[in-house]
């Protein structure tokens, strides 16, 4: 009789079992791993150590890391991990495996490694000036005013090079500035023109395939958005701003030309002027930039000079 009610309460136990709620939930998010390699090997040794990046979701917040290794859940999807700054002492930054961009799953692991080499040769200096206006990418005088029309781009050219070890590549933030003047109209007051934001794919661009990234337009200072509308007023400068990192190859000269303003509109463009200038109406530019490199041991030439002033004007139909 107990071998009976034994294997009765064995069946029903065994249901309970089956018929209960389970306790395990579905995952339904995922996890980033950050981790740093110095010349192939992890860094650091033991504890954290200092660099900066971000997380980049294909739709939602940025995620801003500031060590490694480091850890964060994530909803699932494609991610991106850029490099900003930071990394071990006397070293320059490689790249980023087994890619930039990986996807995430809901209960998975995703690691990206930065990984760093160190110098092996002369310390960095980096270096800009300024090299020549264009139109079209046509070199103009500066010193001749020049006619404008319809589809136009203003370009400003600089020369870049980076000493120290040849074939490391480095990343060298940027800004560059261009100063406008609403001159006037036939040589007296003229109206206000105004100037369109575009920050166009493709405005700063630089030879030998060096990468561009995190293009970002500023006026006086200031950060601006798309489509955001600029008053240029009669004697009243006005600087436009761009800033860029270049990843770029020591020991190789480099040219950086910025597509500044067109008349309307291209697209890779920084600033457009929609309707145009009245005929008889003139604007004077002026361009100069800096370069910021981690590292770098002589600041004395990381600025250029201005550059010669360009007027440009519209003839007219």
């Amino acid at each position: 009789m107990r071998k009976g009610l034994l294997a009765i309460c064995l069946v029903l136990l065994i249901s309970l079992a089956v018929l209960a709620p389970s306790c395990t939930q579905t995952p339904t998010t995922g996890t980033i791993n950050v981790n740093a390699t110095l010349d192939g090997a992890p860094w650091p040794g033991v504890g954290t150590g200092a660099v900066n990046y971000t997380l980049t979701p294909a739709s939602g917040a940025n995620i801003s890391g500031t060590k490694v290794p480091d850890s964060f859940t994530v909803d699932p999807g494609s991610w991106n991990c850029t490099y900003v700054s930071g990394g071990p002492a006397a070293s320059y930054f490689v790249n980023i495996t087994p890619s930039e961009t990986q996807s995430v799953t809901a209960g998975g692991n995703t690691t990206f490694t930065l990984n760093f080499a160190t110098y092996l040769a002369s310390p960095l200096d980096a270096s800009a000036t300024f090299k020549s206006w264009t139109i079209n990418g046509v070199e103009v005088p500066p010193g001749v005013p020049q006619p404008v029309y319809p589809g136009d781009i203003i370009d400003a050219e600089y020369t870049e090079h980076v000493s120290g070890a040849t074939g490391a590549p480095v990343t060298v933030h940027q800004t560059s500035w261009l100063q406008v003047h609403n001159i006037g109209y036939d040589g007296q007051e003229g109206p206000t023109i105004m100037l369109h934001v575009l920050n166009g794919l493709g405005a700063v661009s630089v030879d030998h395939s060096a990468k561009v990234s995190n293009q970002k337009c500023t006026v006086g200072g200031l950060p601006v958005n798309i489509c955001d509308m600029i008053h240029l007023y009669y004697c009243e400068p006005v600087n436009l701003d761009v800033e860029v990192d270049l990843k770029l190859v020591v020991c190789t000269n480099y040219t950086k030309t910025i597509n500044w303003i067109g008349f309307p509109s291209p697209t890779n463009i920084l600033f457009d002027i929609p309707a145009g200038l009245l005929a008889g109406q003139y604007l004077n530019l002026t361009s100069y930039a800096c370069v910021y490199l981690e590292g770098d041991t002589n600041s004395t030439n990381d600025c250029t000079v201005a550059s010669p002033t360009l007027t440009i004007y519209s003839p007219g139909p």
